[in-house]
């Protein structure tokens, strides 16, 4: 076998790699399109051009038929190539949505890497108390009933950064704020678009933010529960 068909056959193996990890990360953790605003587009980006870099380059490199020290380069490569899988597998688990917050006029999505672990000790239910390892969980966000709910959650945001999405203690259940969604939610087609005939259309969307991106969320009209995160 000469070296640039073991390099070849490596990075055949390292691409299925990936596109497993994709194919699992992608619907367990990001549903409804999130990967589309969550950033684990570019990760996965990167773990590939690591991969391929660790695994499939250096083979190119050190292959050579008849080499006493080849079985030895190679585990070396190896090795190096699970390090670089291991670091991306945590960066996918440090960044994996685990909360999207419904308030009256968007949802957020909420990454694990953004929740403090002191506000996950605070949460108002024990439900919410740590975070999910699959699914992101679909909460509602309580709204202020006073002057002065308002004013702490103001206080907390300057003196943190982080506003109350990012808050455990602050949610609801979904239901709670289905009532405020329905009454704010844009009648909407499919994709998202401003509906022709909003008497009748089946959808309803909402702005759905996150760090780093933003688009809507078209939600069914009757339930309000999401069916798919679009950009434009």
């Amino acid at each position: 076998m000469t070296h640039r068909k073991a390099a070849a056959l490596h990075a055949l193996a390292t691409l299925l790699l990936v596109a497993v990890i994709a194919a699992i990360v992608l619907p367990l953790w990001h549903p409804w399109g999130l990967y589309r605003i969550s950033g684990v587009l570019p990760l996965l980006g990167l773990l590939l051009g690591a991969q391929l870099i660790a695994g499939p380059l250096l083979t190119l490199v050190v292959f050579k038929p008849g080499k006493k020290s080849l079985r030895l380069d190679l585990a070396v490569v190896c090795l190096l190539q699970l390090v670089f899988l291991g670091f991306g597998l945590h960066l996918l688990w440090q960044t994996r949505p685990v909360f999207v917050v419904a308030s009256d006029m968007r949802l957020a999505v909420v990454l694990a890497n953004e929740v403090d672990p002191s506000d996950l000790a605070r949460a108002s239910t024990p439900a919410w108390s740590r975070l999910p390892r699959g699914a992101p969980l679909l909460v509602g966000l309580r709204p202020g009933t006073s002057r002065t709910d308002h004013a702490s959650a103001l206080a907390a945001f300057l003196d943190t950064g982080m506003d109350q999405e990012r808050k455990p203690a602050w949610y609801v259940p979904y239901a709670a704020i289905v009532p405020r969604l329905a009454f704010n939610a844009a009648p909407s087609t499919a994709d998202g678009q401003p509906a022709a005939d909003p008497a009748d259309a089946p959808f309803r969307s909402l702005p759905i933010v996150a760090r780093h991106g933003a688009g809507r969320v078209v939600l069914d009209a009757a339930s309000l529960q999401p069916l798919r995160v679009v950009t434009y």
